[in-house]
C-alpha cells in the first residue's frame, strides 16, 4: 500500500495553536471543552489545546456507557496526568435508559439509531458546560472520518472548532508520535466505542492506510483507474469511497436554505470575522 506524504509535524502544530487561540479569542470565550474518548483524534486536539491555551483553560470530560471499553479511563487518566489535566466523568448510561423507557423501546446498541444518540447526548452534556463557563466546544473529527461521513451528525459532529478537521488519519499519528501522545493511546484499535467490539476501520470498511491513499488521490483530481492502479486495489474500492464522499456531504453542511432573499444566510450573507468599530 502506498502511503501519503509525511506532513511537517511541528508546523501543523502551530498552525492548530495559532487556529485554536484565534477561534477562542474571536468568540469572546475563556477556553475549550473537550471531550476525551482515550483515542488518538481526541488526545492529540487535547494536547495541542494545552499548549496552545494552557491547562487552566481547557476542561475535559470522558462520558462513558455500558458500551464503552473499561481501558479507555485508564489511558485518559494517563493521557491527563501528562497533561495535568482534571477530567470530569459522567456516566451517560441513565441518560439511555430513560430515553428507552419514555420512547417505549428497547435499547440496542449494535443498531445505527441507538448508536447515534449516545454522541448526540454527549454533545448535550458538552454545550451546557461550555454556557456554563463561557468555552467553546472543541471537536475531535479528522479529515479522514469527515469525507466520508463517518460521525454523527449533530452529535460529534456538532462542535464550535474541529482544529483536526484537514488532517487525515494517517496524520493524527504521526502528530501524536511527534507529541509523545502514551503509547497505549497511539497502539490501541481505533473504536467510536458505541458498541461492544466496535473497530473503526471495520465499520469503514478498510485500513485507514488505504482510505487515506484514496482520499489523497481524489483530493488532487487523480483518476480513478489511476488511484486503483497506483495502490494495487479494486477500482471499486475507489469508487466506493467516491460515494461515500457524495452520500455524506449533507452531513458536512448546515441545514439547507431556500434562498429568497436578495442576501440569505450562509449562502451570500456573509459576515467579516472584525467587528464593527461602532459596536
Amino acid at each position: 500500500m502506498v502511503k501519503i506524504p509525511l506532513i511537517d509535524a511541528p508546523h501543523t502544530i502551530k498552525l492548530i495553536e495559532d487556529f485554536i487561540k484565534t477561534r477562542v479569542s474571536e468568540a469572546g470565550a475563556k477556553g475549550v471543552i473537550i471531550g476525551l474518548s482515550g483515542g488518538i483524534d481526541s488526545s492529540v486536539v487535547a494536547t495541542i489545546a494545552v499548549r496552545a491555551l494552557g491547562p487552566k483553560n481547557v476542561y475535559t470530560l470522558f462520558l462513558p456507557s455500558k458500551t464503552t471499553p473499561n481501558t479507555d479511563l485508564n489511558h485518559i487518566k494517563s493521557l491527563c496526568s501528562q497533561l495535568k489535566l482534571d477530567v470530569e466523568v459522567i456516566n451517560i448510561q441513565k441518560m439511555i435508559d430513560i430515553f428507552a423507557e419514555e420512547m417505549q423501546k428497547e435499547e440496542e446498541s449494535s443498531l445505527l439509531e441507538w448508536m447515534n444518540i449516545k454522541p448526540r447526548i454527549r454533545q448535550t452534556i458538552f454545550y451546557f458546560f461550555a454556557n456554563q463557563l463561557n468555552y467553546l466546544v472543541c471537536g475531535a473529527g479528522n479529515k479522514s472520518e469527515l469525507m466520508v461521513g463517518y460521525f454523527t451528525k449533530y452529535g460529534d459532529g456538532a462542535v464550535d472548532i474541529l482544529p483536526i478537521g484537514d488532517v487525515y488519519k494517517t496524520h493524527v499519528f504521526q502528530l501524536g508520535e511527534y507529541l509523545n501522545i502514551p503509547e497505549e493511546i497511539i497502539n490501541k484499535t481505533p473504536s467510536a466505542g458505541l458498541r461492544e467490539g466496535q473497530s473503526d476501520e471495520a465499520e469503514i470498511g478498510m485500513s485507514y492506510s488505504q482510505l487515506d491513499s484514496i482520499l489523497f488521490g481524489l483530493e488532487r483530481f487523480q483518476n480513478e483507474a489511476d488511484i486503483a492502479e497506483r495502490l494495487q486495489i479494486p477500482l471499486l474500492e475507489v469508487k466506493r469511497v467516491r460515494s461515500m464522499l457524495y452520500h455524506s456531504e449533507h452531513k458536512r453542511r448546515g441545514p439547507l436554505i431556500l434562498k429568497l432573499g436578495t442576501r440569505t444566510p450562509n449562502i451570500d450573507w456573509r459576515i467579516p470575522l472584525t467587528e464593527p468599530s461602532d459596536f
